[in-house]
């Protein structure tokens, strides 16, 4: 009996558990995926190197709705259940509410795992390579880095401004240039069009300017000498301008565990407060707890008994009203963490704490198959003007 339960709870909320992780991950994924296609539509960057980049950005949105996925899928599947008074018919047969929660908490135990990988091992090794193949990316298709109608200022003691590039980004219309990288004069350079070329031997971006204009001011003359010209080649440091991304010391949304531990251990020998690594370790742990504190949740509410309910628009609203609580809590103490006025263990766990309060009190109340209070003065309301509108037809 017990395997033949577990295998009918289990088998009930695994289908809209795969299509709420599919639909919660593309909604994510939404504005990344059009960033992508822009990239290969508008700079020519290759699809292949584009899978490779949408494959290492989609372990950070699974950590997050990998929960949203389970808490949707118990809402519909037990709320599908508890429609078609299965649930009561459980009841009937002497199964207890935690015999129902059991399968429950294998699967949110499963989840769990799942989550608790991705966000100590999967997602900062992904996002460290991210790093990297965004690096190489930048550095063979340099128009890629570079943004329209904004001062660019990747290149050292170089502002490049472009008003266009065209595709595949490797040419750009209307061109400013200004250039401090001689401390006794600086250049402004004007230019209709620019071809952008990297030179992997040098190791350089070699700028090839036509029809524009070089003006050259030294640091002693306040005049401006103005040189037209039809050709013009500017050659950059590749490496003084993304060398310092690609050696940069790796973020605490990148490191390793370990790395994290001597980052937070190091801080601390020198006075500092490690805040930013702490968050970063309480949220990756808190996120693993998540399906645990959510399965519970999602199941006491829908043990709880109700006179009436619509199984997929009650549990549609109930998941997104609960998801925005979780969330709304989590940034509410992302912040106050941040800002040293929660102790990060605090802060990162407030939304567990407060959702595993609600849901312990709710499951109470299913175990006692009492109902919500505000439920049970509403329908207590509702049969008190039933019958006195009856009285008053009868007195008619």
């Amino acid at each position: 009996m017990k395997r033949t339960l577990t295998t009918y709870v289990v088998l009930e909320i695994l289908p809209p558990f795969l299509l709420g992780l599919a639909a919660f991950t593309m909604i994510l994924l939404i504005a990344r995926i059009l960033k992508l296609v822009e990239l290969v539509v508008t700079r020519g960057v290759p699809f292949l190197e584009i899978a490779k980049l949408f494959a290492l950005i989609l372990p950070t949105f699974l950590e997050m709705t990998v929960p949203m996925a389970l808490l949707l899928a118990i809402f519909l599947g037990l709320g599908r259940l508890s429609g078609d008074h299965e649930l009561l018919a459980l009841k009937a047969s002497g199964i207890s509410p935690t015999q129902v929660l059991l399968p429950i908490v294998a699967v949110a135990l499963a989840v769990s795992l799942i989550t608790l990988l991705l966000t100590t091992l999967v997602r900062p090794a992904a996002n460290l390579a991210l790093k990297k193949e965004l690096y190489t990316i930048a550095k063979n298709r340099v128009g890629t880095a570079l943004k329209e109608n904004v001062f660019n200022d990747d290149f050292p003691q170089v502002l490049i401004y472009v008003d266009e590039l065209v595709p595949p980004g490797d040419t750009s219309q209307g061109v400013l240039i200004v250039d401090r990288r001689n401390p006794a004069r600086e250049n402004i350079i004007f230019s209709k069009v620019a071809l952008i070329v990297s030179d992997e031997e040098s190791n350089t971006i070699d700028l090839k300017l036509f029809d524009g204009a070089l003006y050259e001011r030294e640091k002693q003359r306040p005049s401006f000498s103005q040189t037209r010209f039809n050709t013009y080649d500017l050659k950059l440091e590749f490496d003084e301008a993304f060398s310092p991304i690609r050696k940069k010391e790796r973020g605490p949304k990148e490191m390793s565990l370990r790395r994290l531990g001597k980052s937070i251990q190091l801080k601390e020998s020198k006075g500092l407060r490690p805040t930013a690594e702490l968050i970063e370790l309480h949220q990756r742990f808190s996120f693993a707890f998540a399906p645990l504190v959510l399965s519970l949740l999602a199941v006491s509410l829908v043990m709880v008994p109700t006179r009436s309910r619509a199984s997929r628009s009650w549990g549609f609203a109930l998941c997104l009203t609960w998801l925005l609580v979780y969330y709304g809590l989590l940034s509410m103490g992302k912040a106050l963490g941040e800002r040293e006025i929660l102790p990060p263990a605090v802060a990162l766990w407030l939304p567990n704490i407060v959702v595993g309060l609600v849901g312990i009190r709710l499951f109470q109340k299913a175990l006692k198959e009492s109902p919500f209070l505000i439920q049970s003065k509403l329908e207590d309301f509702s049969l008190y003007l039933n019958r006195k509108l009856a009285h008053y037809m009868q007195g008619d």
